[in-house]
């Protein structure tokens, strides 16, 4: 069965891929003391999830596999790991990645095992580019974009802790 829904919500409806694609709930925010000195930086509520009033979210149901996505960024990351041959694993799509073994909190490590298959994929990518809804979606987010990079934020303690207030 395939099908693809689209909702709204008031408020930013997180999904497993969204933090991989660049959704933040909290960022660091650049310190100094009094004297002018670096101190280490606070962590404060990301503005990503506050940029809109409203958001979209598409789930589809593929040959019983559910996805949701929840911005066009997400569902171009989904489809571009999925686009690869062979499939990647999932500590080779972590950016600074040390440690050896698998990675259970990456999204790709969540999907089904009848959705890793070649075949299965190239349908799968292939329903995501054509399927009306998904246009719809798009067409959704098309007038503003959602902007993941804001000024006196950043994603990384250090990179925070580098930079001048």
């Amino acid at each position: 069965m395939k099908k693809a829904q689209i909702s709204y919500h008031r408020s930013f409806p997180w999904t497993p891929v969204s933090g991989w694609a660049g959704a933040r709930w909290r960022g660091y925010v650049p310190r100094l003391s009094q004297s002018g000195q670096r101190m280490s930086p606070t962590t404060r509520d990301h503005p990503f999830r506050f940029q809109r009033k409203q958001w979209c979210l598409l789930k589809v149901e593929f040959d019983g596999v559910g996805l949701v996505f929840a911005t066009p960024q997400e569902l171009d990351h989904f489809i571009d790991v999925l686009s690869r041959n062979p499939l990647p694993n999932g500590g080779s799509l972590i950016k600074g990645r040390t440690r050896p073994g698998k990675p259970n909190g990456h999204w790709l490590s969540r999907l089904p095992t009848r959705a890793r298959s070649w075949k299965f994929r190239q349908k799968l990518c292939r329903y995501l580019q054509e399927q009306p809804q998904i246009g719809e979606f798009r067409a959704f987010y098309a007038e503003q974009p959602v902007r993941y990079t804001f000024e006196g934020f950043y994603d990384n303690f250090y990179e925070a802790a580098r930079a001048q207030p």
